[in-house]
């Protein structure tokens, strides 16, 4: 949650029409021109981890939308507007029209309680979506919180509701129920005699046993901020969190936590492991002191503050998760040298992850390639992605080399998705030429060509024509491919003409032999190639290696510039211009 993720989505609202700028307008049938008066109010995502798909809708008139989200009627903007009496007049208005519901900033004088839970009884035929806020020291939901719920699911106010999302301010808590998480009886009557175990100690009282129940039947991603005030609220946080892990009686598919320490993440381990909180461990299917955890999580994303300290290293493995298939660990680039290299990520390559699909890391090395090979074998989508700001890598100490790239990208027998955005290092310095190191990679083959692979991202890996097209030999389904040009101010001037020239030259000394095999490896089927986003400027994208570089991919639809300075915008615009005159089919933009 890229980004301070444990929040919720920022105000979109309902207002009269205002003068500001529109996008393009799409055509609407007839029947949709009352769209036209719901303007949403421009905002960002503040939990970017959680998004809503919806439907695509027209635009026309004075719409104004909002990335990610249908059109989206703002509670709170109306009840500062003009209470509740406002709301209910622009609902009569609105209802047939709104797919959003969006419930916070709410008056400080309302009693928010009963005015959502008027608001939600009043029926919203067209809602798929709920996003609704409030503060309260309780650890549990008060019984204007259990009312809410219960509407949501069981009232018919909101017949195409797909899921709901509910932000409690304390303990820093986000809960996104699915509706339609469980669509058996059977699954449903399990659910409630699981919560019939709870013991006293989790269900002080019916209404809030009854929100467990309610919770195990619908619940699928928990989003928890670790950050705490004090200790009451940091024990509230290990007991959910051990309920969420341990037992079945939250089992989200999707867990997210935010501000994590290892300390955080070995107290709710050492937690689940004791049974601190007493479970009834028969009744629901729970051991203590046995490693497997999580049986119904999936995805687990931890942003970490970092990723070992004096004591050990991230205690995430395949033993305590076995069905975990996504894994995204974040982190600060504060690291800490002391511990050995094969240590860096803790458990991780202690056991073999046989369900393992997703992977993304904020650095990698050459001495982990033979381990993530050899222990997540399955992996379909890998994905290196440093801090922001910090690709160049300084801060990490670790060697990674073109071999390793090209090892992980052709011996990675399911991988179709392959993201690198640090820079290569060797020995913490970046190599002068990378382009010469991923052609020298290279010349020794690859043992076999992976065609599941679709997408192969290294924007900050300096890379030649010759480089790419001897890559794509061995990558025959790469479909998106990203790459940044050669640095042609980065090699001194004391070092063999030889080097410099190399480093200087956009097509590589080798240019025409690779084009000949390129063609002739791809002449009865055209490589597929079809979008390229190239990184940087350089003087040779004004030469007829260029022309010949994209003639080579008869499928390409896009080509796209990330320009590095202002310099380079300036450079790429009258370049755009130029490529786009010569090749009309072509869709080349800056990004």
């Amino acid at each position: 949650m890229s980004q301070t993720d444990a929040q919720p989505l920022a105000s979109a609202s309902i207002a009269m029409p205002m003068p500001m700028p529109m996008p393009m307008p799409m055509p609407v049938e007839e029947s949709t021109q009352s769209n036209r008066q719901l303007l949403r109010h421009t905002s960002l995502m503040r939990d970017k981890s959680l998004s809503f798909n919806p439907p695509p809708t027209g635009v026309t008139g004075n719409e104004v939308y909002v990335a990610n989200c249908a059109p989206v009627f703002e509670v709170g903007y109306w009840m500062n507007y003009g209470n509740f009496s406002s709301v209910r007049q622009q609902h009569e208005e609105y209802k047939d029209h709104v797919h959003t519901l969006s419930i916070w900033n709410l008056p400080v004088e309302s009693a928010y309680g009963a005015d959502i839970a008027a608001c939600l009884n009043l029926g919203w035929p067209q809602v798929t979506h709920v996003s609704l806020e409030y503060s309260t020291w309780e650890p549990e939901p008060n019984r204007y919180s259990i009312a809410w719920h219960k509407i949501l699911c069981e009232s018919p106010a909101f017949p195409l509701l797909v899921d709901y999302r509910v932000w409690q301010m304390l303990p820093a808590r986000l809960e996104v129920f699915s509706i339609h998480k469980f669509k058996t009886e059977r699954d449903r009557n399990q659910a409630t005699d699981i919560i019939a175990q709870v013991p006293e100690l989790l269900a002080p009282t019916p209404a809030v046993q009854q929100f467990y129940e309610h919770r195990c039947r619908y619940l699928e991603h928990v989003v928890m901020s670790m950050d705490s005030v004090n200790r009451a609220e940091t024990f509230t946080k290990y007991k959910y969190l051990t309920l969420a892990l341990a037992t079945p009686v939250l089992a989200p598919r999707t867990l997210t936590i935010v501000n994590c320490r290892l300390k955080h993440i070995r107290a709710i381990l050492n937690c689940v492991d004791r049974n601190a909180l007493g479970l009834p461990t028969a009744p629901l299917h729970y051991q203590p002191g046995v490693l497997e955890l999580g049986r119904s999580l999936q995805h687990l994303h931890l942003k970490m503050a970092s990723l070992y300290d004096e004591l050990t290293g991230l205690p995430i493995s395949a033993a305590r998760f076995p069905d975990l298939s996504s894994l995204i660990i974040e982190h600060s680039p504060a690291l800490d040298n002391s511990l050995p290299d094969g240590e860096k990520f803790g458990q991780l390559w202690e056991t073999r992850w046989s369900g393992m699909k997703r992977l993304q890391l904020p650095f990698f090395s050459d001495l982990h390639a033979a381990l993530l090979i050899k222990f997540m074998p399955n992996l379909e989508i890998l994905s290196i992605i440093p801090a922001p700001g910090f690709e160049a890598g300084d801060e990490y100490p670790d060697s990674l080399s073109a071999a390793t790239v090209i090892k992980l990208a052709t011996q990675l027998h399911t991988l179709r998705h392959f993201e690198l955005r640090s820079m290569l290092r060797i020995k913490g310095k970046r190599p002068l030429n990378m382009a010469q190191q991923i052609y020298l990679a290279l010349k020794k083959p690859p043992v076999a060509a992976r065609p599941e692979l679709k997408l192969f991202a290294v924007p900050c890996v300096h890379m030649d024509f010759c480089s790419v097209v001897r890559m794509l030999t061995y990558l025959p389904s790469v479909e998106q491919l990203e790459f940044q040009l050669p640095d042609q101010y980065a090699v001194p001037g004391n070092i063999s003409p030889e080097v410099r020239t190399v480093a200087h030259n956009l097509a590589g000394l080798e240019w025409a032999e690779e084009k000949r095999k390129f063609g002739e490896a791809f002449a009865v089927k055209p490589h597929p190639l079809q979008s390229i986003i190239v990184t940087g400027y350089h003087p040779d994208l004004h030469s007829a290696a260029v022309t010949e570089f994209l003639g080579l991919f008869p499928d390409l639809e896009s080509l796209a510039f990330t320009a590095v300075s202002r310099e380079d915008q300036d450079n790429i615009d009258q370049l755009a211009g130029v490529l786009t005159a010569l090749n009309p089919d072509l869709n080349v933009s800056i990004v």
